[in-house]
């Protein structure tokens, strides 16, 4: 890998500044949405630099870390570590489920989306998914973006009455057409909810709506939005025993009875009430009317992705700068461990409560506060690591043989010093993602209406009443932290010292 880079790097650097250029000047405008609004051109040339810098300076530390991790998982130690904890089922499957689900969760919108994936309409194929079309242009009303369930129930209907007409011989002009159009159709995801789409004109009580599937909690909602229809006269104490087999029931007022009929199910719904199926929503939905199961799942990756993308800027430069403690050690190794020292004890959620308040949190400013207050902890690691490795035999001889200090560190010491990285990496995961749900839950966060599972357990705080607002963030932030937990205590027991000496 480092010959093919130093061979090409020219081309690689000039890619991945442009690269770089691009991704920083996305980001930049985003930091100005509360006041610090700098022009386009100060934007364009701030990235520059910054991508400049990143082309200089980290870009061949990430080129040579990357190298030292080929090395590593490429060495027969590694392989026979690697078979140990395949032996593991317990944390292997975790490890292979995990995968799937972030894999699968990349694919969200093709899966879980209150957009279309493909709509036929008069002959004609439109791609909805990732784009914006009229509710006009498929006959429906309104200038916005169609409910294409609705749509789809519309077409349906259209198609059925379309068929007996020309059946009939009743058949318009515009039903001929049909003939070589075919019918409308519309081709929903499976679970066709978007996470931030309001359903309060579709489900009948007010939000939070519980699962579809509990029966008695919609019972309980009818009854306080009074969509019951009573029945035209009080059901007779022959009936209450005979028919309804309660005859506790007997004594009771009309107003006591009628509530425990509904609560049983023995009344009907008003004709205007549409009922939901039962597995329409099931998870229910927050307090906004918006789908529970569909956030759950957004959540999950945004929480994943943050995570990863935390614990790896983290690794990147607490391992290079516990390796070059390690390494030089001396004055150097005293001046930066006191800077460390000082720099690990600023306080970080007053921090986040100050840029909070300057400027709207997102997705990659979060990810750079908390790599801030965060990489120190792998330094102390790496550099204990090195101080004992660069008196192995082997850095010995690559001194002899005139090996620099970068090839050293990056070539030699760091492919066998790389153990407690990833036996610490599931364990950084996990903390990675309890520190986002907690920003979101104490309002730090991603903004609104962001999926996000501490706003999910925010809401959940706020309807004590309504448990499934508290259980579903809860449960799935237990099994994701189980499962990743999992992981880690396999890889710690397939990279125990113990079993394997060390490369020397």
């Amino acid at each position: 890998m480092i010959e093919t880079w130093n061979k090409y790097k020219k081309i690689f650097n000039v890619i991945a500044l442009l690269i770089a250029w691009a991704g920083l000047y996305s980001v930049m405008p985003a930091i100005g949405e509360k006041g610090i609004n700098p022009s386009y051109t100060t934007e364009a040339v701030i990235a520059l630099v910054l991508a400049a810098g990143f082309v200089v300076y980290i870009l061949p530390l990430l080129v040579s870390g990357a190298d030292s991790f080929r090395i590593f998982i490429t060495s027969p130690i590694f392989r026979r570590r690697w078979g140990k904890f395949k032996t593991l089922k317990r944390g292997y499957y975790a490890f292979l489920l995990i995968i799937a689900l972030f894999v699968l969760s990349l694919f969200a919108e093709f899966f879980i989306n209150g957009n279309a994936i493909m709509v036929k309409y008069q002959g004609s194929y439109y791609f909805t998914l990732f784009r914006f079309i009229s509710a006009r242009t498929f006959g429906m009303r309104g200038y916005g973006n169609p409910n294409y369930r609705m749509m789809k129930d519309v077409f349906s209907v259209r198609n059925k009455e379309r068929a007996e007409r020309i059946k009939a011989g009743n058949a318009s002009e515009e039903d001929l057409k049909y003939e070589q159009w075919g019918d409308d159709w519309v081709w929903l995801p499976i679970y066709p909810y978007s996470p931030l789409e309001s359903l309060l004109d579709e489900l009948p009580t007010r939000p939070p709506h519980p699962p579809t599937w509990l029966t008695g909690e919609w019972r309980k909602a009818y009854i306080g939005e009074s969509l019951y229809q009573l029945p035209d006269s009080l059901p007779t104490p022959e009936e209450i025993t005979e028919k309804f087999k309660r005859p506790d029931w007997v004594d009771l007022e009309p107003a006591a009875l009628y509530l425990e009929m509904a609560h049983a199910g023995m009344l009907k719904l008003k004709p205007e009430v549409r009922e939901p199926g039962t597995f329409q929503h099931i998870l229910g939905t927050d307090d906004r009317g918006r789908d529970v199961f569909a956030r759950m799942v957004y959540g999950f990756r945004t929480s994943l992705s943050f995570s990863l993308v935390v614990t790896f800027c983290c690794y990147l430069i607490g391992i290079t700068i516990g390796a070059l403690l390690g390494y030089y050690g001396g004055l150097f190794d005293i001046i930066m461990q006191r800077f460390v020292e000082i720099w690990s004890a600023m306080p970080f959620l007053y921090t986040v409560m100050i840029f909070a308040a300057i400027m709207i949190p997102n997705f990659w400013m979060l990810v750079v506060i908390l790599v801030m207050f965060k990489w120190m902890g792998m330094t102390y690691y790496i550099r204990a690591e090195f101080l004992r490795e660069k008196s192995r035999d082997y850095v010995s001889a690559a001194r002899a043989i005139g090996c620099t200090d970068g090839a050293i560190i990056f070539r030699h010491i760091l492919p066998n010093s790389l153990t407690p990285v990833i036996s610490f990496a599931p364990f950084a995961v996990v903390a990675d993602i309890g520190a986002l749900v907690s920003l979101d839950f104490l309002g730090f966060g991603l903004p609104a209406p962001t999926p996000s599972w501490g706003e999910l357990l925010g809401q959940g705080l706020a309807n004590l009443t309504k448990p499934w607002l508290i259980l579903s963030p809860t449960l799935a932030m237990f099994l994701t932290l189980l499962l990743v937990s999992f992981i880690g205590e396999a890889i710690r027991e397939a990279f125990d010292p113990k079993q394997y000496s060390r490369l020397r």
